[in-house]
């Protein structure tokens, strides 16, 4: 997968199914719209707080799928991941699962009064 290309189109669409433009993403980002058009176009990743606030601005499931998509993507490329045996993989991503699990299971609980 191009990261890259998949976040740039992933930003893309989820900004024309808002009808929204650049300019008012970067505003509401706090980031300028040369910012927010490097990341549409491909030129670049937002850092992780942007892509947390991308999926709040844009609260699409679509998006919300795709960057956690590209997340564990970063995820599995920064820990180094690609050089482990199978079940090696399998392992760790049981256990992110079973965080994750927890995490919003938490989370939840703090919703729900």
């Amino acid at each position: 997968m191009n990261i890259l290309f998949e976040f740039s189109s992933a930003l893309l669409q989820a900004r024309q199914r808002k009808g929204v433009t650049q300019e008012r993403i970067a505003i509401a980002l706090d980031v300028s719209q040369a910012t927010y058009n490097a990341w549409e176009c491909g030129h670049r990743v937002c850092p992780y707080k942007h892509i947390i606030a991308l999926i709040s601005y844009f609260d699409d499931e679509q998006f919300t799928r795709r960057m956690i998509r590209i997340l564990l993507t970063l995820q599995h490329n920064m820990a180094g991941l690609s050089r482990k045996s199978k079940s090696e993989l399998t392992s760790y991503y049981m256990k992110l699962i079973s965080v994750l699990s927890d995490e919003c299971a938490e989370w939840l609980k703090t919703l729900q009064g």
